[in-house]
């Protein structure tokens, strides 16, 4: 027979073991205490509008609708802003949005600049750009290691990585490398070549190409490189290349999802809204997946695409990871602030970038805190690491190459788990 001390003890040590699903005995107490009523996706029924006088602010900026720049094919981006706008996710929190379609961080940055959009999302790169211009901007949620790699024809006799290029053992000439000057993988291939002690034009020789020729593999050209979810692309639909070694072992890939600064200064229950929709998209993919891929591959904006491809894409960088996933660090095991000014660092030494940053000024536009207030609103503890990384990495920020780490590594990653939680939450009917 359960006696009331009994009773006690049961319910402080289930609510000691935070991620661990909770006896039914006890839960349904817990629940009523510590949580609103929950959707069966495990975000609050009520929203949380937000105010006239912000509506008011944003309608005398000539902000009304917000405008959100999106990218179609951008991994994880894609999916989880086409989920925020097709649930209305913005307009459930009394916010009148229009998503505008942005294929390159160059086009998102031509239209963020002059506030014809109010957010965007772009690699990091993209991001240092505004800090150069002084536009006030804050990056409210983070893109991180999504795979980039290497690439060769099938038949090449490349093998062993971009050592093989080193004083030209085995083409017996220089490699002719095709890169989007300017990008991540162009960032990639210097970090590679200054940690392999390559030299440009003896071991290899840089072409400039766009991502539609690279995906291509055109001949004449020996090793390229790129993103996903064109490296799934490239080797697993197309069947045209092979990966000759991860870019990730130079270069730990990063972009974000930034907004006006000005939101912030006059109306940041706006940018709470837009973090809280955030997260409660990424929940409505893990809910459904097969219903939000079905429903992407028919948009207009995927017209012509690979659906394996989509299906492929939003599983390994939506449903697999764990949703806090997104989380902005500030310099946790050296992400992202070391991280950033070291690979931007690489980028002024090649005259990409004008000067070099200071990672005072890069934490003058992150902005943990709105996400982080997100989570707490489900009972979700911030990380203790990216959790991209596994348990007891031993990589060193700045000091590549970098042991094995991201997204397709960790695979599919079960949240809640021990210690992901801070108290009860539930997702598919499931109490936690």
């Amino acid at each position: 027979m359960e006696t009331n001390s009994t009773r006690r003890t049961l319910i402080k040590g289930a609510v000691g073991l935070s991620g661990v699903a909770l006896g039914a005995t006890n839960s349904g107490a817990l629940f009523a205490q510590n949580l609103p009523t929950l959707s069966d996706w495990g975000w609050p029924k009520k929203y949380e509008r937000i105010s006239d006088k912000s509506i008011a602010w944003l309608k005398s900026k000539g902000w009304w609708p917000l405008r959100v720049a999106w990218n179609p094919t951008w991994s994880d981006g894609n999916a989880t802003l086409f989920a925020m706008r097709q649930n209305d996710l913005l307009g459930k929190r009394g916010l009148s949005s229009e998503f505008v379609p942005l294929l390159t961080a160059g086009l998102m940055n031509e239209a963020y600049i002059p506030g014809n959009v109010q957010v965007a999302q772009a690699g990091s790169l993209g991001l240092l750009r505004l800090v150069d211009l002084k536009v006030p901007t804050i990056a409210v949620a983070a893109y991180p290691a999504q795979r980039q790699a290497f690439l060769v024809p099938n038949d090449s006799p490349l093998k062993n990585g971009l050592q093989d290029l080193k004083g030209q053992k085995v083409l017996k000439r220089p490699a002719v490398v095709g890169v989007t000057v300017g990008s991540t993988n162009h960032l990639g291939l210097l970090i590679a070549a200054k940690t392999l002690g390559l030299e440009d034009g003896k071991d290899f020789i840089i072409k400039n190409m766009g991502p539609a020729d690279i995906i291509l593999m055109p001949q004449g050209i020996d090793v390229v490189g790129i993103w996903e979810p064109n490296v799934l692309l490239m080797v697993e639909v197309r069947k045209n290349a092979r990966i000759l070694e991860l870019i990730d072992r130079y270069e730990v890939f990063n972009g974000y999802s930034y907004m006006r600064g000005e939101l912030e200064a006059n109306a940041p229950d706006v940018v709470q809204a837009y973090c809280d929709a955030f997260l409660e998209a990424k929940l409505i993919v893990r809910h459904d997946p097969e219903r939000l891929i079905a429903d992407f591959t028919k948009d207009v904006s995927q017209r012509g695409r690979d659906e394996t491809l989509i299906r492929r894409d939003i599983l390994i960088h939506v449903v697999d990871p764990k949703p806090t996933l997104n989380y902005v660090f500030e310099n946790t095991k050296g992400f992202f602030s070391d991280l950033e000014i070291f690979q931007a660092g690489i980028m002024q030494d090649a005259g990409v970038l004008k000067r070099r940053y200071s990672i005072d000024e890069l934490k003058s536009v992150l902005r943990p805190g709105y996400l982080g207030k997100s989570f707490q609103k489900l009972n979700w503890k911030i990380p203790d690491q990216p959790v991209f990384i596994p348990a007891g990495w031993k990589g060193e920020i700045g000091k590549p190459p970098y042991p094995d780490y991201g997204l397709m590594l960790m695979g599919k990653q079960d949240f809640p788990g021990k210690g992901d939680l801070t108290g009860p939450w539930s997702f598919k009917g499931r109490k936690y």
